[in-house]
């Protein structure tokens, strides 16, 4: 299935995150998968279009992504960014804020089981940062849970069978790298809850 946008190219400007494990870490954060071209597999998305309809649709799509299935961003050279005056993303930045705010939301308590609400999904996009020193204390325990699930379950899979193509094509023998790069996010996170927490106590 391949969606794209026809209108004019906006010079490039790209996400950072280009391995798919790194694009799922990503998201609580941003909407990592950059561009308004996806290219996903078909044979993932038997009974419908993955895209629900929301106001943040790629945001919620990416995050609704089952184990199986995987993102990863292209070079600009290959998609770049489009936009236009009538662009939705503009138009609707606050409807979109809050959408993307509700799919952080919605997975976090859906895919990990963890007690978050919306002013915790927004502390965590764009790492905008706890608005006190307990919803940051919160919020770096949720990370940490987070982080063990995904090491659990696609960085160091205990049942062989669980570490599949994907896993030998894109995890085998980056494990440690992989770990590091994905606790970047709370430790750049803990900073922002740091600074609540001094400014408070000072």
């Amino acid at each position: 299935v391949v969606l794209q946008r026809r209108d004019p190219p906006e010079p490039p400007k790209g996400s950072r995150w280009f391995h798919p494990m790194l694009v799922r870490a990503a998201l609580l954060f941003e909407d990592s998968v950059a561009g308004t071209t996806a290219l996903l597999r078909r044979a993932h998305f038997p009974q419908e279009c993955p895209f629900p309809r929301e106001e943040a649709e790629g945001h919620w799509c990416w995050l609704s992504l089952e184990p199986h299935q995987h993102a990863a961003n292209l070079a600009d050279a290959l998609v770049r960014t489009r936009r236009h005056s009538a662009n939705r993303a503009t138009r609707d930045e606050a409807d979109v804020h809050e959408s993307r705010c509700a799919a952080v939301q919605h997975h976090l308590t859906k895919v990990h089981a963890v007690n978050v609400d919306m002013h915790d999904a927004a502390a965590l996009l764009n790492f905008r940062g706890p608005r006190t020193p307990d919803q940051g204390e919160k919020l770096l325990d949720v990370l940490g849970q987070v982080e063990r699930s995904l090491f659990a379950d696609y960085i160091r899979p205990k049942e062989q069978d669980e570490r599949g193509e994907f896993w030998k094509d894109f995890v085998s023998g980056r494990e440690a790298c992989l770990e590091r790069a994905i606790t970047s996010h709370r430790r750049r996170f803990k900073v922002l809850a740091d600074e609540v927490a001094l400014s408070i106590t000072s």
